[in-house]
């Protein structure tokens, strides 16, 4: 059965955030992706401010390793998006 404890969906976080940048460097302008990339850079950055700071404990330490796997996914996919190769649109 495929349990969702310990690291798993801290890794799974992060693979989908890196993911969803080189997705989106695949079918949108880098303008877009590098002005996106820096907001949710922010928020996680923010995320994790206020889990060391508001909430504290284990449960801000939790909240706090959730905010880094995003903004290292987040991080990645944009370093790799300009190597993407970008899908042509036909008309």
């Amino acid at each position: 059965m495929f349990m969702l404890e310990g690291w798993l969906p801290i890794i799974v976080l992060f693979i989908l955030a890196a993911c969803l940048m080189v997705l989106l460097a695949r079918y949108t302008r880098n303008l877009i992706v590098f002005s996106l990339s820096a907001v949710l850079g922010v928020i996680c950055l923010g995320t994790i401010l206020f889990s060391i700071f508001r909430v504290g404990g284990w449960d801000g330490m939790a909240i706090g390793f959730y905010a880094i796997a995003a903004f290292l996914g987040i991080s990645i996919g944009t370093a790799i998006s300009p190597f993407i190769k970008k899908k042509s649109v036909e008309r």
